[in-house]
């Protein structure tokens, strides 16, 4: 069982709120905007880069399929829709997809 020593300074924005899944990292910045951390691994647990995504919200959770749920102005229910779009490679002879990065993903709110 891995036990912490000590803090490491993770830069890149303020935070007021984090949320964690099984696979990444959600902030919120104190003007509300929210923040995915990627590259997040076993090996680099405090990943690469954040990436804000659009949107302000009051408060937000995440379930651990990474599903995002928030409270956004003026009390709304929020859940982040995600749609995942495959790329072809020209020099491969199938027509299998390569597996998208999380990069490639495009996403929206839907208001509940």
């Amino acid at each position: 069982m891995p036990v912490g020593t000590a803090w490491e300074h993770v830069p890149g924005l303020q935070a007021c709120q984090l949320a964690l899944s099984t696979r990444t990292v959600w902030a919120r910045c104190p003007n509300g905007d929210l923040a995915r951390r990627y590259g997040v691994t076993d090996k680099n647990p405090a990943g690469d880069y954040w990436k804000k995504i659009p949107g302000s919200v009051a408060c937000f959770t995440v379930t651990a399929s990474d599903e995002l749920w928030a409270v956004g102005p003026p009390g709304y229910l929020l859940r982040r829709l995600t749609k995942t779009f495959s790329h072809s490679h020209g020099t491969q002879k199938s027509s299998q997809a390569a597996m998208p990065h999380p990069e490639d993903l495009e996403d929206e709110w839907e208001v509940i």
